[in-house]
């Protein structure tokens, strides 16, 4: 039973429905405006994201895409974060699949599912459900995991572009993704499917039963549904492409510039020669340098194949390792056209692509009870209630190394009874005591389990001639991440094994319970593991509380139609707890981290780091308002127009009061042709993370500026420099601390923080001439002024004196001592950034009938063409244009162009649709001069396409079997670094198999 509404005037449901009629219903992606319509006296007017006044969507300014039911089935996604990233309009979007995504901020973010529309960051659009906020996914942020969202109960999906704070507040800068769950459902459904890839693995099962019941001569209705998801792990050297780490390396025949050589060289698989995960032996010979010295407490750095750093005079020592296929004792293959002494080209040194994974595994669990009674004609009330369980498992590489770089070598001594005999034999013969390893020690992995709770109260009605709405929200998540890290002491401990009088590997110190520990080969044992080894817990809350009310109608009329109004007030309040495990939180008496598991430790102690629990949080009290006005119509070219105006207030508990607007034109041309356009102020609220992060202190090595060996490092900024930091007392000869080690950092939430603020603009066609046809092309253009971002000490030194004047954003970050030296530098968060996209939408549906078939056909279609990026706004010079690039500073590539082309074909019982993912090609690096590739590589990343195809067959009237194909052709990723591994963009799995049932009653 519907809510009563109070109609439009006859004209203008006239001109909508002409204009929307031709759109409806064809395409599995169609674009906005579409609606159902029996004839123009009796259109319905329901909520259009983007807008909380009641209307069809053909009266939206503001460009709307909308996915329905029928496009999400035949998509074959279980996960509705795998559908979200097809779209062109989202960028590095989704990042469940592996912890390796740019959404990810480590193995703990593992498994959570994101969107990122125009690729200006997941924390910049806005996830609703039914025109609702939805619950963060991780602590501190405000983004949703789309993981929580079940796909089975998604009626559509609409995606606008463009700011909308001022209809659905903060965090709607470059858009909205709404999300409309089924209603008034009736009936059972089971659906089970599983799949796997041609090469038997990447396995995933899926499970759901959803059920619905009206009751009370259907005044309510009741809906259940439960679904399952498990994906097993895809390790990343499970296929040949990906297993390899394509790198560019400097290129020794480079004489200088213009010799018309390439300055870089292509390695097909780049290792690092300073270690193994075999284990990297260091055993000294005849030549050793200092005789009667243990290597492993030898000052001069030391790589494989004993490279020598004084020219014909080697320090004196040969490399050994063991062999991967059967495990002999051998001499270490150095790899080849190395760049320095650890980077080369093939070899025995450190693979480590072997460490990450193409699919996280992931297990899922949700359920969600839904509720709704018309209490009369005017009320009806509704209940949501949610539960989530996600647990998903990340592997990463170690959190410390042995290699002389990151962490000292291993004494292996002659009695250690793990060492190879050939090893004791050498020694023996060389007459060491001692010798050195550099190996790889305990991965890092994070076992994530994630609960989510959210439940919904409310109602909506009609109070005369107006209608509202009102609900109250609560959500909840609760996390315990798992983090595998090496206690310290232990592990060293366990490290310095010998033989007792049995022949039995025991630990030299007798500590009880020490376990001996094998770091040849990977073979420890699991006794020594689970000494050495500690789960770290951190434990995470975040909890969203959520009232509004609303209300919506018409004012008065105007010859051209009825003013139409919504306006209301909302409360809501944001509370975030993360507290890591006490072992990364301990400091000494200086504020320096105690170093006491591998994440924390350094091989310099003062840049030990420590992990602060971060608790905080805000609350936000907003009134917003809009209007519809109707301008003209039947006039020559002008078949209607209107105008929208919204604005809203929010009253921010730690930032303080805000206001945005928006402005929007919607002008019918004929019953066949309309444009639109929008203008909007928008912000996005800082979140949790950056206002309350406790302060972190750690060293780490930066550049002074104003050191006399900078002052002339960047030709573009030498007089600045000169003039400003003598305006900071400091003279051309000074000489900074920083030249000769660490500098203290301090990482830390800043309360000061003020709302990022945005302005966006869109413009655009449609032609609709008939049902079969449509075409619709938008630009939009965003800018983000006062980006929320975080600088590296460097860059806060540099920015501080390298334009025309001091720069005391920055300068203020930074404390000196008398004598001109750095006591410390703050890298907290600070409004200093300018981010912008523009680019263009297009969309086109065709539909055609042949006889008792259906022919739909559907492309639509991004150019962009800006994605500029400006770290520090008051200097130009940081501008980048990231648009049509493969490699950026980000680690996301940016193609002009991208598609999505679909078309399905049903006849009967039968239905299929083949599905194109298209990527335009790119410049692979936009720095690059004629030089830095030469001759073997044009710079250019191909175009790519990726196929899927599905087939449903109803067997009869309540059952249907399917089957989809995604990558049908088995493309592979681009060769090239940072593009082999795969990613959002393209598929490195390969052709994957998908089959199932589902069952209607």
């Amino acid at each position: 039973m519907m809510i009563k509404t109070s109609p439009y005037r006859y004209s203008i449901i006239s001109h909508a429905v002409k204009g929307a009629i031709a759109l409806a219903g064809i395409s599995l992606v169609s674009i906005a405006p579409s609606v159902y319509a029996a004839d123009d006296e009796s259109v319905e007017r329901i909520s259009v994201t983007g807008s909380r006044i009641q209307r069809t969507s053909a009266q939206m300014a503001t460009p709307t895409t909308v996915i329905d039911a029928q496009a999400i089935e035949m998509s074959g996604v279980k996960n509705i974060g795998d559908l979200m990233n097809q779209l062109p309009a989202l960028v590095d979007g989704t990042g469940g699949a592996t912890a390796q995504s740019p959404n990810g901020k480590g193995l703990g973010t593992a498994g959570i599912e994101l969107a990122n529309l125009r690729g200006l960051g997941s924390v910049r659009t806005l996830v609703l459900v039914n025109g609702r906020r939805h619950v963060a996914g991780a602590a501190g942020e405000s983004s949703v995991d789309l993981a929580m969202i079940p796909t089975a109960l998604v009626e559509r999906i609409e995606i606008i572009t463009g700011g909308a704070s001022a209809v659905y507040g903060a965090d709607a800068v470059t858009g909205v993704i709404n999300f409309i769950m089924k209603k008034d459902y009736e009936g059972f459904e089971i659906e089970a499917s599983a799949g796997q890839s041609a090469q038997s693995d990447a396995e995933t099962k899926d499970l759901s039963f959803t059920y619905g019941q009206n009751f009370d001569n259907g005044k309510g209705n009741f809906t259940a549904h439960l679904s399952y998801s498990d994906r097993d792990e895809l390790r990343m050297d499970a296929r040949k492409h990906s297993s390899l780490n394509p790198s560019f390396l400097s290129n020794p025949e480079n004489t200088g510039p213009d010799d018309g050589i390439a300055n870089l060289k292509l390695a097909k698989d780049l290792r690092f020669q300073a270690l193994s995960s075999e284990g990297l032996i260091y055993v000294p010979n005849e030549n050793w340098i200092v005789p009667g010295q243990s290597i492993v407490n030898f000052p001069g750095p030391t790589f494989a194949g004993d490279p020598q750093w004084i020219p014909g005079t080697p320090f004196g020592y040969d490399t050994y390792t063991i062999d991967r296929i059967d495990g002999h004792f051998r001499e270490f293959i150095p790899g080849v056209n190395c760049d320095g002494p650890v980077k080369c080209d093939g070899g025995d040194g450190f693979r480590t692509p072997e460490t990450s994974t193409l699919i996280t595994p992931s297990e899922r669990v949700l359920f969600n009870v839904t509720g709704q009674y018309d209490v009369n004609s005017d009320l009806r009330l509704f209940t949501e209630a949610k539960y989530g369980r996600a647990e998903s498992f990340a592997r990463g590489q170690a959190s410390f190394f042995h290699d002389d770089n990151f962490g000292p070598l291993v004494a292996l001594k002659q009695d250690n009874p793990f060492i190879p005999n050939e090893l004791k034999t050498l020694m023996q013969e060389r007459g060491l005591d001692e010798v050195g390893l550099a190996t790889v020690p305990l991965s890092s992995s994070s076992d994530n389990k994630r609960e989510t709770f959210q439940f919904t109260f409310g109602g909506q009605g009609a109070l005369e001639d107006y209608d509202y709405n009102f609900y109250l929200q609560h959500g909840r998540v609760k996390a315990t991440l798992l983090s595998q890290d090496t206690l310290i002491d232990k592990y060293y401990d366990a490290l310095d094994a010998t033989t007792d009088v049995n022949g039995n590997a025991v630990c030299r110190s007798g500590n009880t319970g020490c376990a001996p520990f094998n770091p040849i080969f990977k073979q420890a044992s699991a006794e020594a593991l689970a000494y050495a080894g500690v789960f770290l817990k951190t434990e995470e809350e975040i909890q969203q509380s959520v009232a509004s009310l609303s209300f919506n109608g018409e004012l008065f009329d105007l010859p051209a139609g009825s003013i139409a109004f919504a306006a209301g007030v909302e409360y809501r309040k944001e509370e975030s707890d993360s507290i890591p495990d006490p072992l990364t939180q301990g400091v000494d008496e200086n504020g320096q981290g105690l170093g006491l598991v591998g994440s924390t430790q350094s091989l310099n102690p003062a840049e030990n780091s420590y992990l602060g629990a971060t608790h905080g949080s805000y609350s936000v009290s907003e009134i917003f308002g809009e209007l519809n006005v109707p301008l003209l119509e039947d006039l020559p070219g002008i078949e209607y127009l209107e105008a929208d105006f919204a604005a809203r207030y929010a009253d921010h508990s730690v930032t303080g009061g805000d206001s945005t607007y928006k402005l929007g034109l919607n002008w019918s041309i004929a019953y066949d042709v309309s444009t639109r356009a929008t203008y909007s102020k928008a912000v996005r609220a800082p979140n949790i993370q950056e206002l309350f992060a406790p302060n972190s202190i750690a060293g780490a090595r930066v550049n002074d500026a104003c050191s006399r060996n900078q002052l002339d490092s960047v030709e573009a900024f030498a007089s600045n420099r000169k003039k400003n930091c003598a305006q900071l007392g400091l003279s051309p000869e000074f000489s900074s601390n920083a030249d000769n080690g660490t500098i203290s950092h301090t990482t830390s939430g800043n309360p000061e923080l003020k709302p990022e603020e945005a302005e966006t603009l869109t413009v655009g066609i449609t032609y609709a001439p008939n049902s079969n046809f449509s075409i619709a092309v938008d630009y939009w253009d965003i800018e983000i002024t006062d980006a929320i971002t975080q600088f590296k000490g460097t860059d806060v030194l540099g920015n501080c004196v390298n334009s025309a004047e001091l720069d005391n954003t920055f300068c203020d970050l930074v404390t000196r001592g008398d004598d001109g030296n750095i006591k410390n530098i703050d890298v907290t968060s600070i409004n200093a950034a300018k981010f912008s996209a523009k680019g263009t939408d297009i969309d086109v549906n065709l539909g055609l009938d042949l006889d008792e078939a259906r022919l739909n056909f559907a492309f639509k279609g991004t150019y962009l063409d800006e994605r500029e990026t400006q770290q520090n706004a008051s200097d130009p010079r940081t501008a980048k244009n990231l648009a049509g690039s493969a490699t950026n500073s980000d680690a996301t590539p940016y193609p002009h162009f991208r598609a999505l082309i679909t078309t399905t074909y049903s006849m009967d019982n039968f239905s299929t649709s083949w599905t194109t993912n298209y990527v335009g090609d790119m410049t692979y690096n936009k720095l690059a001069t004629n030089e830095t590739y030469g001759s073997e590589f044009n710079n250019k990343v191909d175009s790519y396409m990726n196929h899927n195809l599905r087939f449903q067959y109803n067997y009869d009237k309540s059952t249907m079997l399917f089957l989809g194909i995604n990558n049908v052709a088995d493309k592979k990723p681009s060769a090239l670094p940072s593009l082999n591994q795969g990613g959002l963009l393209y598929d490195a799995i390969g052709r994957r198999y998908t089959a199932g049932i589902k069952i209607s009653l």
